[in-house]
């Protein structure tokens, strides 16, 4: 996850790579997840009880998808 943040690849999401879907959504969870906590300018706090939620939400959809991706790329263990 090193590196800028883009697309792990340009078709990652036409081709069905898991490995490629995995790291983006990790990425774009980063990067929410900052606006949250590492801008550190309040923001997040004066949106509002429904924004927050709302945006909580998708973290939650990302995080949950990224454990989908990762038990697809990872060996049975």
């Amino acid at each position: 996850m090193a590196g800028p943040a883009k697309p792990a690849s340009a078709d990652a999401t036409t081709t069905r790579d898991p490995s490629g879907l995995l790291e983006n959504k990790l990425e774009q969870l980063n990067s929410l997840l900052w606006c949250f906590y590492g801008a550190g300018d309040g923001w997040f706090q004066e949106a509002g009880e429904a924004h927050r939620e709302n945006l909580l939400w998708i973290a939650s959809d990302l995080a949950r998808e990224a454990v989908a991706l990762y038990q697809e790329v990872s060996p049975a263990g």
